[in-house]
């Protein structure tokens, strides 16, 4: 058994809302499915749009081989708004049945044409939002390669953005679609864009932010690609520092996927001082913003205090664990509830001071105290992580004041729950076995097991019961049993109950502990 502290990142899949951000479809002209095309003469039929796939596919064919540039561009508009519509569950593959995307590729590198580049820009944008297999068939069609070309050749703002949504929705596809695309050299254009947001239109940015976190997502610091990514996360901080709350989100799901990962690693400093916390902390504060942005801005904050001392204590210095202590260990918002409790417990695995700090937090270690009574396994996991690492440096200062707590009330109540998740109980018992570690440093004679005054508090409080209905659980892992036979022998062993019926035995409750007991050796409290 082994006590440490460990700083982990915040993982994001889990959550419906950042799902939801994966890909986006442009929708923004809202298509009536009972629309009449044709009004105009176009060449074409008149129809409804969501009755030109595959009635008039013969049609729509020939306009795009047509010579014609108003026949071509017609056909295209119309191919534009079919998948613009939301109740037509086949449009994506009866477009692509259409063997368009050559054509595409023709269409998206009219230079002297950027309505035609815009509308076909837009058709691949709808195309990858659909499903993978839609995706793939536009990367196996060599399409990602022409989009980044026009990207950096165009002097359009419009196709540039259609161009970034398209690629964003690529990428949001999974890491290959993603490492494709940062291969080929995505990141400098989108960076170049950010860093001159003055000069676009709203669109521009808010697409091109979006975009890169994409870019970002589900990179770790150990994948090659990471070193591709990490060039646009100063520049994703610069954009929270906008006012607006879309590209103020979107920001900081980039910086978070960009720090995932990255607690393993800690060389990796991106956060070179403090100005990125403070503004993440004051947009914690406003509480007119929703969960929508609140849930990224604390995701970022997590994994910035997963990073190196200095990164740590900036998020202190900004007056982190005071916001988190008012607003976000007790909201009623289950996914931002654990989040600040992670934040806390990347903390709490810092240097003395830190976890200094968080014991020392006015009202913070009775928010972590009720957070062992929470509904939710989850939540109590990360409360039981900051018991943990705040006692894990073994300071008599700081298990004095985790005791001034009432930890060991639920304590009790997990380790005698035979559904308490085994994450749980080992983070409980690491916990116990950093306190019945400092008592046995502070006593006379550390060889003296009686002598632990913290020993006999516990085991006074029902402490060696709970740990024997522990044993008991038939669901218990080895690595759990195996924790609790070594509490029990290295602390608890004259508190054992005792069979009186029997010569006053100590009963078999832990298999061959007497003999166990003479051969095992632990310093410090670890195994």
């Amino acid at each position: 058994m082994t006590s440490h502290t460990e700083k982990s990142t915040a993982e994001e899949d889990s959550d419906i809302i950042e799902f939801l951000n994966r890909k986006l479809a442009n929708l923004s002209v809202a298509t009536d499915a009972a629309e009449v095309l044709g009004k105009n003469d176009d060449g074409l039929p008149v129809c409804e749009v969501s009755m030109l796939l595959p009635q008039y596919a013969e049609a729509i064919y020939n306009a795009l081989h047509s010579p014609v540039r108003q026949l071509r561009l017609a056909a295209v508009v119309r191919l534009r708004k079919y998948l613009s519509l939301q109740n037509v569950d086949e449009r994506v593959d009866n477009v692509l049945a259409l063997g368009i995307i050559p054509l595409l590729i023709e269409f998206l590198e009219c230079y002297h044409d950027n309505l035609l580049q815009y509308e076909t820009a837009w058709i691949i944008t709808n195309i990858a939002a659909g499903s993978t297999q839609h995706t793939q068939a536009l990367v196996a069609g060599d399409v990602t390669q022409h989009l980044i070309k026009v990207l950096t050749t165009s002097s359009n703002i419009e196709v540039q953005t259609q161009i970034i949504w398209a690629l964003g929705n690529i990428a949001g596809d999974g890491a290959v679609f993603r490492d494709i695309i940062l291969s080929a050299g995505v990141i400098d254009p989108l960076l170049y864009i950010l860093s001159h947001y003055d000069k676009y239109d709203y669109m521009a940015v808010r697409i091109t932010v979006w975009a890169t976190a994409n870019m970002c997502r589900g990179c770790r610091c150990s994948d090659p690609s990471w070193s591709l990514i990490t060039p646009a996360f100063p520049i994703l901080g610069a954009m929270v520092q906008l006012n607006d709350i879309e590209i103020i989100s979107d920001a900081c799901w980039g910086m978070s996927r960009i720090l995932n990962g990255t607690h393993k690693h800690r060389e990796h400093a991106l956060v070179s001082d403090s100005t990125l916390c403070h503004r993440l902390v004051q947009l914690l504060s406003e509480e007119s913003l929703t969960s929508t942005v609140h849930l990224p801005v604390l995701r970022t904050l997590v994994n910035i205090a997963s990073g190196a001392e200095k990164q740590t204590q900036s998020v202190i210095d900004a007056g982190a664990l005071t916001v988190l202590t008012s607003s976000f260990l007790t909201t009623k918002n289950l996914t931002l509830r654990r989040d600040a409790c992670l934040a806390v417990s990347n903390v709490a695995a810092g240097t003395y001071k830190q976890v200094n700090a968080v014991l020392t937090e006015p009202n913070l270690m009775e928010s972590i105290v009720a957070l062992l009574w929470d509904n939710d396994m989850k939540v109590v996991k990360e409360a039981c992580w900051v018991l943990s690492n705040s006692t894990s440096l073994h300071s008599p200062g700081h298990i004095q004041i985790i005791l001034q707590h009432d930890i060991i009330s639920p304590f009790l109540h997990h380790l005698r729950n035979p559904a308490t998740p085994h994450e749980i109980l080992n983070k409980l018992i690491d916990t116990l076995v950093n306190i019945l570690s400092v008592g046995d440093l502070s006593g006379p004679n550390s060889s003296q097991l009686l002598a632990n005054e913290y020993a006999e508090k516990l085991a006074s409080a029902g402490i060696v019961e709970a740990l024997i209905m522990t044993w008991n659980n038939p669901a218990i892992n080895d690595v759990v049993k195996e924790k609790v036979r070594g509490l029990l022998e290295r602390w608890f062993y004259g508190y054992l109950p005792r069979n009186e019926q029997n010569g006053g035995e100590i009963e078999e409750d832990i298999a061959s502990i007497e003999e166990r007991v003479s051969r095992l050796t632990i310093m410090g409290g670890v195994f």
